[in-house]
């Protein structure tokens, strides 16, 4: 009886020490959408009205329940043993990898977890580029696609799949922010994307695809550094040789 009460006031005692740094977390990542929010407004908001509609409608979809909720609850449900793991790309970096690794408006885009699809409606709005959104959250596929019917978007299409399934060959570039992902799942990523077509660019986030296959299939471009809610990151350009 007393080894329970020591185990149960050690998780306890755990969980205090605990509380003030998830705190100081929440608060470092509250500050930084909240000065994320700003740039994205001067930025993108008032030179492109257009897009600062499309964005609001966007995100009133996620007023009553965030995509971070949705997607736990729908990991939970399907019993994953990492129900925290969505995040997304902050519109700043979204715009300075599209300007290092040479977006052009002739690229077909696939960003593979999409999630809400914000990346989505940016690239199609400020590159003009089509894009492909794929995610296995219903969701957020069901939300992306009302706000792309609202405003009749031609070039911009969301699609409920697990990508590691999904059809990918009219890529010219893959752009995956999976750094949540574990090691066998990385590692069956690389085996799909090992048979895109030659010359299709993959952006991955925090690790190469060099690092998870012994084949010699990728070539590494370009490394550059990138700002996150999480903190800074890695940024790979590969193309797949």
């Amino acid at each position: 009886m007393q080894q329970r009460i020591d185990v149960r006031r050690g998780t306890i005692l755990e969980g205090i020490w605990e509380y003030p740094e998830l705190l100081w977390t929440s608060l470092v990542v509250r500050k930084r959408n909240f000065v994320e929010f700003c740039k994205v407004a001067a930025r993108y908001y008032y030179p492109t009205l257009s897009f600062m509609s499309i964005d609001q409608a966007l995100l009133r979809q996620y007023f009553f329940r965030g995509p971070y909720k949705i997607s736990k609850t729908f990991l939970k449900n399907k019993g994953a043993e990492n129900i925290y793991a969505y995040g997304e790309t902050p519109l700043t970096t979204v715009e300075l990898i599209a300007e290092t690794c040479q977006f052009k408006a002739s690229d077909t885009i696939f960003e593979l977890g999409c999630g809400r699809g914000r990346t989505c409606f940016w690239l199609n709005a400020f590159i003009h580029c089509k894009v492909v959104g794929i995610d296995f959250i219903p969701d957020f596929i069901d939300k992306a696609t009302t706000v792309k019917k609202q405003y009749n978007l031609k070039d911009i299409t969301f699609r409920c799949e697990d990508f590691l399934q999904s059809s990918l060959k009219d890529a010219t570039i893959i752009y995956i922010n999976g750094t949540c992902y574990d090691t066998p799942f990385i590692e069956q990523l690389a085996e799909k994307l090992s048979h895109v077509p030659a010359g299709t660019k993959i952006i991955t986030v925090s690790y190469p695809l060099t690092e998870y296959t012994k084949k010699p299939v990728f070539e590494v471009m370009k490394r550059f550094e990138a700002d996150f809610t999480w903190g800074t990151a890695d940024v790979y350009l590969q193309q797949r040789k």
